[in-house]
C-alpha cells in the first residue's frame, strides 16, 4: 500500500521531527487544523509504515556501549533472507538495502567490544548469503534529523 503525502503530512511529520512526544493539540495550533486532523493524519501514516516513533539513546554517552555500522555483500538470491534475519536481531536498530561497495546496511548497538564481536562473529558472519562484511565504529552523532526547513540539526559534543 503506498500512501501519498501532501503537505499537511509533511507538515506534521515535521512537527514531530522536532519532538516526537508534542502533543496533537500543539501540532494543531501550530499548523492552524484541528486535532482530530492531526490525530487521523498520524494514524494514518503509522497504519502505513511512514511514521515510527522512538527513542534514541546517544551510546557515545554511555561508558561502554558500542553503536557499530554494519555494510554487507549479500550473494545473488540472498538479500531477503540476510535482511529478515538482521532485522530480527535485538541489536539491530536499522537496517536498509543500499547501492555500492555494499548490498545491506545495518546500525547495530551493544553493550561493549566483547559483545559487538561475537555478535559478528555468532550472528552475522555465518548468515547464509554474507560475503563480506566490514563494520565501523560510531564514536559521536552529530546529526540526526532535519527540521522542517530542511537545515540541519547537531548536537556537536566534545569527545573525552
Amino acid at each position: 500500500m503506498t500512501i501519498e503525502l501532501d503537505s499537511l503530512d509533511r507538515a506534521i511529520i515535521a512537527e514531530l521531527e522536532q519532538d516526537g512526544r508534542r502533543a496533537f493539540r500543539e501540532i494543531a495550533r501550530s499548523l492552524d487544523v484541528s486535532e482530530g486532523t492531526v490525530r487521523s493524519r498520524f494514524r494514518r501514516l503509522e497504519d502505513g509504515g511512514i511514521l515510527k516513533i522512538t527513542a534514541f539513546a546517544d551510546p557515545g554517552r554511555f561508558s561502554s556501549a558500542r553503536l557499530a555500522l554494519l555494510f554487507l555483500k549479500v550473494a545473488p538470491g540472498h538479500h531477503d533472507h540476510v535482511v529478515t534475519e538482521l532485522t530480527a536481531c535485538a541489536e539491530v536498530s536499522y537496517v536498509s538495502t543500499t547501492l555500492g561497495r555494499a548490498d545491506v546496511f545495518a546500525q547495530v548497538l551493544t553493550a561493549d567490544d566483547t559483545e559487538l564481536w561475537r555478535f559478528l562473529q555468532e550472528r552475522v558472519r555465518p548468515l547464509d548469503g554474507v560475503l563480506e562484511t566490514e563494520c565501523t565504529l560510531e564514536v559521536a552523532v552529530h546529526k540526526l534529523w532535519f527540521d522542517k526547513n530542511g537545515s540541519t540539526k547537531a548536537t556537536p559534543r566534545p569527545r573525552a
